[in-house]
């Protein structure tokens, strides 16, 4: 078998002991309709043909990787283009759990994560997405629920208006208990906030703050399962785009005020 960096690195954790969540994303511009070629993260062509990726990818990480997202970020239209469709997205995630289930039995599927939202013309928010899920795919489909629960500049504990990813929170987790599943979880697959001067950026002290102050409160929700900090590392310090500034650590590996906060908050 032709060995990829990626094995390296799943290697590496699961040396460590540490659990692999893996992410199956995005499709190829030859695997979507040619009218979205050109449109950021399209949504696949075929649910069938994207299983089959799911398939290959559970197969190869059998004994290494312990859960599955389908997706990410399928509630809107910049990680699900044109436009958040979740009947689309349902086929997407059934034909994949079927096929991860058959191929690495013991793994766990992770519906893919919603961002932070509000319903609109091409966005849907997290409760309106996760309610069609139970309704289109099923509880049965997906052993847990994704969430990215970004507040910043906000801390987490501080619900603000029109939105708020605690509140959100809450709402999903009704609509799972609505349908039976109060006792199954909801992954936090994302949590953190940008450093900088652009847009919703914050400074050091401040990312630390809303770390702390958001992994407490996700950790302790009785429902929560693991959450993830995006990031480790800045994908480019200092940019004027907030995603490469989110991490513990600059570019450089210089560590932030962040990286002890959340060390000492996890021991």
């Amino acid at each position: 078998m032709v060995r990829y960096r990626i094995d390296a690195e799943v290697d590496w954790a699961t040396a460590r002991n540490l659990a692999v969540l893996g992410v199956l994303t995005w499709a190829p511009t030859w695997a979507v309709p040619p009218e979205y070629a050109f449109v950021p993260h399209p949504a696949p062509a075929s649910a069938d043909r994207f299983a089959q990726f799911a398939s290959a990818a559970a197969a190869r990480f059998r004994d290494r990787v312990t859960a599955w997202e389908v997706w990410n970020e399928p509630n809107i239209a910049a990680s699900y283009g044109p436009s958040a469709n979740p009947v689309q997205y349902c086929d997407v995630l059934s034909s994949s759990a079927r096929a991860i289930r058959a191929a690495a039995p013991h793994a766990l599927v992770v519906t893919g994560p919603t961002s932070p939202a509000v319903d609109s013309a091409n966005d849907l928010s997290p409760v309106t997405f996760v309610e069609a899920l139970y309704r289109c795919a099923g509880a049965e489909t997906f052993d847990a629920v994704g969430m990215h629960p970004y507040s910043t500049p906000q801390l987490l504990t501080e619900p603000t208006e029109p939105y708020s990813s605690a509140n959100e929170i809450a709402a999903v987790h009704a609509v799972m208990a609505r349908y039976g599943d109060a006792d199954k979880r909801i992954w936090f697959t994302e949590f953190g906030a940008p450093t900088g001067e652009f847009g919703t950026s914050v400074d050091e002290q401040r990312q630390a703050e809303i770390l702390v102050d958001g992994i407490t409160a996700l950790t302790q929700m009785p429902f929560a399962g693991p959450v993830f900090v995006f990031d480790f590392r800045d994908s480019m310090t200092g940019s004027p785009i907030p995603d490469y500034n989110y991490g513990l650590v600059r570019s450089d590996y210089t560590p932030k005020l962040a990286l002890d906060a959340v060390r000492d908050l996890i021991g």
